[in-house]
C-alpha cells in the first residue's frame, strides 16, 4: 500500500518560501566581488611584494697586514665592539727591532748631512782665505812691477847695479807666479765646495730614504695591533693565541651594528612604476615587527648579469625566464631594535608605489 503523496499546494508554498534567499546570496557575492575589486583598484595595484629579500651590510673580514704570531686576543665570538677598539695583538718584537734599526739608520744619515754641512762651512772659510791670498799676491805683484820699472830706469843712469835689476825682475816673476797659484787655489776651493754641495744633496736623499724606512717600520709596529673598523659584532673568529697569522689570512669578521639595508629581488614586471623614494614595509622572518623604509636605488642590471656565469641566450633552445632586479631598501630601525637587523636574514618586502609616486612628483 503506497503512502499518500504531499499535497500540491503545500509543495508550492515551500518553493515560494525558498525563493527570497537566492537574491540575498547573489547580492552577497556581488558585494564581496565589489569590495575585492575596489580593494585591488585602490590598494593592491599600488603594492608590489616579494619574499626574495635579504638583509645586507658591509661585513668586514679582518686580516693582518703583517705576518706574526698571535700574542693576545681581546674579543670573543658574538661580542659587541666599538670602532677603533683593540681586537688582537701580534708579537711585535721583530718589528720593534726593525724600528730601532730604522731609527739608527736615520740618525746616521742625519749625522752625515751635519758633517757635510760643517765641511761646507769650513770650505767657505778656506775659499775666503785663498781669496785673501789672491789679494795679497796682487798687491805684491803691483809692488814688484813698480820696483822693476824704477830699477830699470835707474840702471840706465848707472844709479843701481844690474844685480838689483835682475833681483827686481825675479821678484816680479815670483809675484806673477804667486798670483796664478792663489787664483788656482780659489778655483779648486770653489770646485770642492760644489762637490760638497752634491754630497750634501745625496746625503739628504739618504735621509729621506731613512725617514721613509722609519715610517714603514713604525707602521709595521702599528699593524701588529688590529682594531675594529666600525661598531659591530665579532663573528667567525678563527684566530688562536700562538698561531702564525699570515698577511691577508682571515682571522675574524666584524659585522656592522648599523648602516644595514635590505636587498629585495623583484621580478622585472614589478618595476614598471617603482622608483627611488617609494615607501616600503619590511617584515623579517626573525622578527614579528614590521619595519619601515624607503627605496634607495634600483640595480642597473639584473642579478643574473652580475653572476659568475651570466646567461647566454644566443645559442640553443630558448626558454624565457622572468628576471629579477635587486632593489635596495634603506630601513629605519626604531630605537631599541638595533640588533634586529643582521646581514643574511630573510625578509618580505612590500613597496607602496602610490606613496612613492607622490613623493617623486614632489621632489621633481
Amino acid at each position: 500500500m503506497s503512502s499518500p503523496s504531499t499535497p500540491a499546494p503545500v509543495a508550492a508554498r515551500r518553493e515560494r518560501a525558498g525563493l527570497p534567499w537566492m537574491p540575498l546570496a547573489l547580492g552577497a557575492v556581488a558585494l564581496v566581488l565589489a569590495v575585492a575589486g575596489g580593494y585591488w583598484f585602490f590598494v593592491l595595484r599600488f603594492i608590489q611584494t616579494t619574499d626574495d629579500a635579504y638583509v645586507g651590510g658591509n661585513v668586514t673580514v679582518m686580516a693582518p697586514r703583517v705576518s706574526g704570531f698571535v700574542a693576545e686576543i681581546l674579543v670573543q665570538d658574538n661580542q659587541r665592539v666599538r670602532a677603533n677598539q683593540v681586537l688582537m695583538r701580534l708579537d711585535p718584537r721583530d718589528y720593534d727591532a726593525k724600528l730601532a734599526q730604522a731609527d739608527a739608520e736615520l740618525a746616521s744619515a742625519r749625522a752625515a748631512v751635519a758633517e757635510l754641512e760643517a765641511q761646507r762651512t769650513l770650505q767657505a772659510a778656506v775659499i775666503g782665505q785663498h781669496q785673501a791670498e789672491v789679494r795679497a799676491s796682487d798687491a805684491e805683484l803691483t809692488r814688484s812691477a813698480q820696483d822693476q820699472t824704477r830699477y830699470r830706469a835707474l840702471v840706465k843712469d848707472d844709479a843701481v847695479s844690474n844685480q838689483l835689476v835682475e833681483r827686481a825682475d825675479a821678484d816680479y816673476a815670483k809675484a806673477q807666479a804667486s798670483v796664478a797659484r792663489s787664483g788656482a787655489s780659489v778655483v779648486a776651493a770653489q770646485r770642492q765646495l760644489d762637490v760638497l754641495a752634491a754630497q750634501i744633496a745625496n746625503a739628504q736623499a739618504r735621509v729621506g730614504t731613512a725617514e721613509a724606512n722609519r715610517r714603514l717600520a713604525a707602521l709595521n709596529v702599528e699593524y701588529t695591533t688590529i682594531r675594529a673598523p666600525v661598531d659591530g659584532y665579532i663573528g667567525n673568529r678563527t684566530a688562536r693565541v700562538g698561531m702564525l697569522a699570515n698577511v691577508g689570512a682571515p682571522l675574524f669578521t666584524v659585522v656592522p651594528a648599523a648602516d644595514l639595508w635590505v636587498d629585495a629581488n623583484f621580478k622585472e614586471d614589478q618595476l614598471k612604476k617603482m622608483h627611488a623614494g617609494d615607501h616600503a614595509d619590511v617584515m623579517l622572518d626573525a622578527a614579528s615587527t614590521t619595519l619601515h623604509g624607503t627605496v634607495e636605488s634600483l640595480a642597473p642590471a639584473t642579478g643574473a648579469t652580475f653572476s659568475v656565469l651570466p646567461p647566454e641566450n644566443a645559442t640553443g633552445n630558448f626558454t624565457k625566464i622572468v628576471q629579477r632586479v635587486p632593489v635596495r631598501i634603506r630601513v629605519k630601525v626604531p630605537q631599541g631594535m638595533e640588533g634586529v637587523l643582521r646581514p643574511g636574514l630573510s625578509a618580505t618586502v612590500t613597496v607602496h608605489l602610490r606613496d612613492g609616486g607622490q613623493t617623486a612628483a614632489a621632489v621633481d
